[in-house]
């Protein structure tokens, strides 16, 4: 097929992306249950800071791949104004490069259209307070079932059932909100929205699902640890909070772009175990040295590459070959 210069390097440049964040995403899923399997017995927080930047790693190497080698050195050495043919393999990895980008976009749309409208409904019924210990004012919201979230990226708003704080005493009521104003210092929503909108290596398929759930578990992990602060007492408190709101009746249902209390509801007994028994775990992880000096070193190297005329003209060539 004969496609005119922009329209080509528009192609080229979502099959490169496609291929790239395909192999790089096998790689990480080859390399993740290796880190999983440590997360468990490190600090929570490390971990799920190591996990969250594993997540991304595929799609953001790719995009920088292609915007400091397949650009420059299309815009550079390809001749302007030429109709040139391009193959049916390249036309295929195209397509598959922008179907990865308009499912995570669509994820991500889908996820703000769903906290929109869970904000329109709180509005209804909702009123603002102030709680002792939380900075900002809270939405108490009129609800017989448990309630505790924090909703929305850029400025988070904490959403609590009047149920909830009727019931729970004082002790753990801040315990409460130590738990999500430590989600809140963590900006995990801006990350939830970070991790819908990272491509797939295939349409439709999730092949990092398991590393997204452990990120999600360990984010809950990482804002016990913060609200318990290292002390026996607030441990039990917020252990006892989390019972407490785990037998009320079911609440709202919050948006994907919150963080709930009770989390996905199925590590509750988990948390409460992790509470109550022995010293948590203090020790960072850290991903493999080997690891971390290829990732850094390939990504030194493509911001290098793009003032060196010879890597630029390898991959022209590189290009040429994929587009014909």
């Amino acid at each position: 097929m004969n496609l005119s210069y922009g329209l080509r390097l528009a192609l080229s440049c979502l099959a490169a992306f496609f291929l790239l964040n395909f192999v790089l995403t096998l790689a990480v899923r080859l390399f993740a249950p290796a880190v999983l399997a440590r997360s468990g017995q490190c600090r929570a927080d490390h971990a799920a800071r190591i996990l969250f930047a594993l997540r991304l790693v595929p799609a953001g190497l790719a995009v920088l791949t292609v915007a400091c080698l397949c650009v420059p050195s299309y815009l550079w050495l390809e001749p302007p104004g030429q109709v040139e043919r391009t193959s049916v393999g390249c036309l295929i990895a195209a397509v598959a490069g922008a179907a990865v980008w308009t499912a995570s976009a669509v994820r991500a749309l889908r996820a703000i259209a769903g906290y929109r409208a869970y904000l329109r409904g709180c509005r209804g019924a909702r009123r603002e307070t102030i709680l002792p210990g939380h900075p900002h004012p809270v939405w108490l919201v009129e609800h017989s079932g448990s309630h505790v979230a924090l909703a929305g990226v850029l400025r988070p708003r904490l959403v609590i059932s009047d149920a909830v704080v009727c019931d729970l005493p004082p002790d753990e009521l801040a315990a409460v909100l130590r738990h999500e104003r430590a989600h809140e210092t963590s900006r995990d929503n801006l990350k939830r929205l970070c991790l819908l909108l990272a491509p797939d290596a295939l349409p439709g398929l999730r092949g990092l699902a398991k590393l997204e759930s452990a990120w999600a578990r360990l984010t809950e992990w990482a804002a016990d640890d913060a609200a318990s602060a290292g002390s026996e007492q607030q441990a039990l408190c917020l252990a006892s909070a989390l019972v407490r709101v785990a037998r009320m009746n079911a609440g709202l249902r919050p948006p994907l772009l919150a963080t709930s209390f009770l989390g996905n509801g199925r590590d509750v007994g988990a948390r409460v175990d992790r509470l109550l028994g022995a010293e948590r775990p203090q020790t960072p992880l850290r991903p493999p040295a080997a690891a971390v000096w290829a990732g850094a070193s390939m990504a030194a190297f493509l911001v290098v590459a793009m003032l060196d005329p010879a890597v630029l003209h390898a991959a022209h060539r590189l290009m040429e070959k994929l587009i014909e």
